[in-house]
């Protein structure tokens, strides 16, 4: 199989190191990647290596709160939040008193109208670096058990908060995808990001180049890998 990763850069040609060494001193004195995507030196390098990527599969990252057996078995799932949600309930109700559990629903009820159940329904999301691992989105998706469709509007209520944070492992899932399953995802954006991982090789302030795509489709237990947090 076919598999570029665009955090590590594993699977690139050599043309793309070679042509990037090549403008070291411009990466070494540009903080913003949009500045450097934008210049004709690059232009080119996008081109080709969109070219390149077609018929290989990418690496992206998924960010959670769950039981880590569930993952190993079955892999990522693609459901509706409602299923999730009663998923949840009946595992681990118990652990709720009445007062909570009403409050809960009360929530849930209230928050995931029919806007958020169009964007978020059967949508499995993905960040095809691990940069984001350190900001405020990312810690409460490893904090509070469930995903987004769980503790999303429950995270103000203090006594279930902090149950939320005693279920289940942060898990940090690195997964093998095919790129024209995924959604708010261009080819181009391969090169991109790539560009961005080099860069901040060179210069770890850059900024990052990175982007959130999801797929409808569910994830495979065999196209997954669970990964240290410190990775």
């Amino acid at each position: 199989m076919k598999i570029l990763n665009l955090c590590t850069l594993a699977g690139f040609p050599s043309f793309f190191f070679e042509e990037m060494e090549k403008h070291t001193e411009l990466l070494l004195n540009t903080e913003f990647d949009d500045e450097l995507l934008e210049k004709p030196a690059f232009q080119d390098l996008i081109k080709r290596i969109t070219d390149f990527s077609k018929g290989y599969k990418i690496i992206g990252y998924h960010y959670t709160r769950a039981d880590k057996d569930d993952i190993i078995k079955g892999g990522l799932k693609s459901r509706t939040g409602q299923e999730i949600r009663e998923t949840f309930l009946s595992r681990y109700g118990n652990l709720f008193t009445d007062d909570e559990l009403n409050i809960m629903q009360r929530l849930w009820n209230s928050y995931f109208d029919r806007s958020q159940i169009i964007s978020r329904d059967h949508c499995i999301f993905f960040n095809l670096a691990t940069d984001d691992l350190s900001k405020s989105g990312s810690i409460a998706l490893l904090k509070y058990y469930g995903g987004e469709q769980v503790y999303k509007p429950l995270q103000s209520e203090y006594s279930i908060a902090q149950k939320l944070q005693e279920i289940g492992t942060p898990l940090l899932i690195k997964a093998t995808l095919d790129p024209s399953q995924l959604k708010l995802f261009d080819y181009g954006d391969i090169a991109k990001v790539a560009i961005s991982s080099y860069h901040r090789l060179l210069r770890p302030d850059a900024s990052r180049c990175d982007h959130d795509v999801y797929q409808n489709e569910p994830v495979l237990p065999e196209q997954i890998e669970l990964l240290n947090l410190s990775n």
